[in-house]
């Protein structure tokens, strides 16, 4: 098993990177959910910018720790507009495509690695939303 990395920080008003790596476990899941939520808090039509590298699909444990705290994640998820996920796992951006159409008035869109300057283009396109 990968050992979890997880990292967010608003880099303006609106706009929250995010860096994610290794295999999420009920912990590790704990852990970025008690993150999340102040970093958030204040964000209105937001935007966030997902660095994932090496994710291995979450354990039982913490799925079961987004389910809990379903009703935080859904408030969270209304803050936010638009997501661009970094990446070149295959499952990952699929995830992310598949999330897009279940989530109402959220935009996921997939981006190489090598692609964070047109990731944020993207994300910039929404107002307040710093392209740095």
């Amino acid at each position: 098993m990968t050992e979890p990395t997880f990292t967010a920080k608003l880099e303006a008003p609106n706009l929250l990177v995010m860096e994610v790596s290794g295999k999420m476990d009920s912990i590790a899941m704990e852990v970025a959910l008690n993150t999340l939520v102040p970093v958030v808090r204040d964000m209105d039509h937001g935007a966030m910018l997902m660095r994932a590298r090496n994710v291995s699909w979450p354990t039982l444990g913490a799925i079961g720790v987004e389910l809990r705290h379903w009703g935080q994640l859904m408030a969270m998820i209304r803050k936010v507009d638009r997501v661009a996920v970094l990446t070149d796992q295959g499952w990952l951006a699929n995830a992310a495509a598949v999330e897009s159409l279940l989530v109402p008035n959220l935009e996921i869109h997939s981006f190489p690695p090598d692609q964070e300057a047109e990731a944020r283009a993207w994300l910039a396109e929404l107002d307040g939303v710093a392209a740095s």
